[in-house]
Parts: C-alpha cells; structure tokens; sequence
C-alpha cells in the first residue's frame, strides 16, 4: 500500500477546504456575495 499518497491526498483536500473558507470569508468581507450568486462575476463587476 502506498501510504504516502492517501498523505498527499488528505492534506490536498485540506488545503482546499482551508482556501475555499478563507476565498468566501474575503468575498463576504468585501460584500460581493450577490456578484458571486450572480455567476461568479466578481472580479468584474465588484471593483471600481
């Protein structure tokens, strides 16, 4: 069994989880939550 990889994997998926939170906890900071329910155009629409 290589147990090295299930390693990888699980701190892969951590580090997703981990940056997902952190991407909506910065777009709920900025307020752009209606941009991003609107098709995820808040790089666009979002910034003066």
């Amino acid at each position: 069994m290589v147990w090295w990889l299930w390693v990888v994997l699980l701190v892969a998926v951590v580090g997703l989880l981990s940056a997902a939170t952190l991407a909506v906890q910065a777009r709920r900071r900025a307020g752009t939550v209606i941009a991003v329910r609107g098709g995820g155009r808040s790089g666009r629409g979002g910034r003066p």
